[in-house]
């Protein structure tokens, strides 16, 4: 009876453990928004100016949250003289998916500059703090039905990541572990239960989770379902290509196109730039303070974070914005690092300002 009740108590603990291990970030940051590589086949003058000029129409693509940018004239021209914008490139031999040997460019540009140029051409920027995706892929070949992110399907689990990366979206697995496999298994996935799918994403607490069943003929091309699921909204999607890379475009690109619409913003001209107060708890000390500031003045929706009034831990940030106030709470929810609360009271001289909001700053992602 012993034995029993320490395996009992093990099985416990082992439940716990793995309900605990679940990420359950809402948001995340998007790395290398503004580098790009690609396989070239010499190192050429010529060469690098028609790599430059395609490599910054992807980084186009990712930081504003378009893909149609290629009819902008304006983007168009920037493109036909891509250099100014380089900050740094080099090349490196290395070695495609076969092993055959490739000579790679890596460039980097000038986030000042990128987003000075989509702002001249009337286009959106997306801030690198995006909300993450929670992928359910269940995939049918010849070895069976199998869950995408696994160790199984490999090669489909990179052009996932890969077309995720081509549109800047932050993209999570499932942990796969206990919980999970009690959760959902294959065939409820494969059966496109949105109610399961719901059940066991609650773990995960991600804003956006995508759904979907894909299966590859004889052929090797593939053909998918998909629903986009953004709490009680949900789109239906249809997608097939012959290989995984055009098998993902399409539930990629509506899920940035979504995404970007949410929260990309358009700057505005500085005479009709929105001003908003927020009030500020939870201040210890100058390097949080500085810590807070940064943050919300590298939201693509903030110009300025100024300050206008301090008392103690607590203060009034005057906020010039590119955007409403709207969109600002849209980016705050995201992370959990300013957390709105209620109406706490506030000395005589901070009540007579005109408050659009109460937060606590807490220094870290949820």
């Amino acid at each position: 009876m012993k034995q029993v009740k320490q395996i009992i108590r093990v099985s416990v603990v082992f439940l716990l453990l793995a309900t605990a291990g679940a990420s359950v970030a809402v948001a995340d940051t998007v790395a290398n928004l503004y580098d790009e590589q690609l396989v070239v086949e010499s190192q050429s003058p010529q060469t690098l100016k028609k790599a430059a000029a395609e490599a910054l129409a992807r980084v186009f693509v990712r930081v504003s949250g378009r893909g149609d940018i290629t009819g902008n004239p304006s983007l168009n021209e920037v493109l036909t003289r891509p250099e100014p914008l380089i900050t740094q490139y080099r090349y490196q031999r290395s070695k495609d998916e076969n092993g055959e040997d490739i000579l790679q460019l890596n460039l980097s540009f000038s986030p000042m500059q990128v987003n000075s140029e989509l702002q001249s051409a009337g286009l959106p920027v997306w801030s690198a703090n995006r909300p993450t995706v929670l992928v359910w892929l269940v995939a049918d070949t010849t070895d069976g039905r199998q869950f995408v992110g696994t160790d199984s399907q490999a090669e489909l689990y990179r052009d996932l990541k890969a077309a995720a990366q081509r549109r800047g979206l932050a993209l999570q697995m499932p942990l796969f572990d206990l919980a999970d496999s009690t959760n959902l298994t294959v065939d409820q996935l494969w059966t496109m239960s949105v109610a399961d799918v719901r059940l066991a994403s609650q773990r995960y607490s991600a804003p956006f989770v995508l759904m979907g069943r894909a299966s590859q003929f004889s052929t090797g091309q593939w053909v998918a379902s998909w629903q986009v699921l953004q709490g009680e909204d949900r789109v239906a999607l249809e997608s097939d290509g012959l290989d995984g890379k055009e098998l993902l475009a399409a539930p990629i690109n509506a899920l940035a196109d979504l995404q970007a619409a949410k929260y990309s913003v358009v700057a505005s001209g500085a005479s009709s730039s929105a001003n908003s107060l927020i009030h500020v708890s939870g201040i210890a000390n100058f390097a949080a303070y500085a810590d807070m500031v940064t943050y919300l003045e590298g939201l693509a929706v903030v110009q300025h974070a100024n300050t206008i009034w301090l008392s103690d831990n607590e203060l009034i940030l005057e906020l010039v914005l590119n955007d409403d106030m709207e969109k600002v709470k849209r980016f705050l929810s995201l992370d959990g690092r300013l957390l709105e609360e209620a109406y706490a009271g506030m000395s005589a001289s901070a009540a007579t300002q005109s408050v659009r909001g109460y937060y606590r700053w807490s220094g870290r992602a949820l």
